[in-house]
């Protein structure tokens, strides 16, 4: 009597280690500031950037885990924050930490676009030592995941290994910033960041690319700084001298 071939049971069982192997790992924000761009206008001010503000929701919700059940097509997640969530489509975990992440990585963009004589990250509030603070608000950092599972419950991993997509996501990013007058406490300058991110995933294509929220700063930052770059110079000759707030301008 022959034996049966242990071909589709071997390629299962490696289409299962690949899937529980990519959600056992802990990735998190690696920022890199996009391409110099150096301000015509200069100004002697400082500005001292202050950790952002957190007016996210609080809720996290998963149900991945019905993708264990045959004849589920699909399971999804929705995480407003993120960074205390478990369980994404290809990491079990992000190391993130949205107030000080961010306000670094203005700290970056802005030393790089040299506007200002000096950019610093305080951890006080209305730092005394700088003539304007960088205020942002973090008001959305939604992750919307979906697993799909082709309805084949714990075997969807073999369509996964034959290069079907495991899944999507859909990330995004809304902040605000304001450029605030040290002494007086008056806004100056606002602009707004709205990014989002899409993201179709498989095996062999866009593997652990689920977290966007480094590139959707890096794209909404770039035209921020250009709006403040133009504000800054339409003040008048001497003004960044000794800040005053004749108008606030929003983007």
């Amino acid at each position: 009597m022959r034996k049966a071939k242990p071909g589709l049971g071997i390629v299962l069982m490696l289409a299962s280690g690949l899937a529980l192997s990519a959600c056992t790992t802990k990735a998190g924000w690696q920022y890199e500031p996009g391409p110099a761009r150096v301000a015509t206008t200069r100004v002697p001010a400082v500005v001292a950037v202050e950790h952002f503000q957190d007016q996210r929701g609080t809720e996290n919700s998963r149900y991945f885990f019905l993708c264990a059940i045959p004849l589920v097509p699909y399971c999804t997640a929705t995480y407003h924050r993120p960074e205390n969530a478990n369980g994404f489509l290809t990491e079990g975990a992000y190391n993130f930490r949205p107030s000080d992440d961010l306000a670094q990585a203005a700290v970056t963009e802005l030393r790089q676009a040299q506007i200002f004589s000096d950019v610093y990250l305080t951890d006080r509030t209305a730092d005394p030592n700088s003539q304007l603070l960088l205020r942002g608000t973090i008001i959305n950092t939604d992750w919307d995941g979906s697993a799909y599972s082709y309805l084949l419950g714990p075997y969807s991993s073999l369509l996964w290994v034959l290069g079907l997509p495991l899944g999507a996501v859909h990330d995004t990013l809304t902040l605000r910033l304001e450029l605030v007058e040290t002494a007086s406490g008056r806004v100056l300058w606002t602009s707004d960041i709205n990014q989002t991110y899409d993201k179709t995933e498989g095996l062999y294509y866009n593997f652990a690319e689920d977290f966007g929220y480094p590139q959707m700063f890096r794209d909404g930052i770039s035209p921020a700084i250009a709006s403040l770059e133009s504000y800054v110079a339409s003040q008048p000759p001497g003004f960044w001298d000794h800040p005053q707030a004749p108008r606030t301008e929003r983007n």
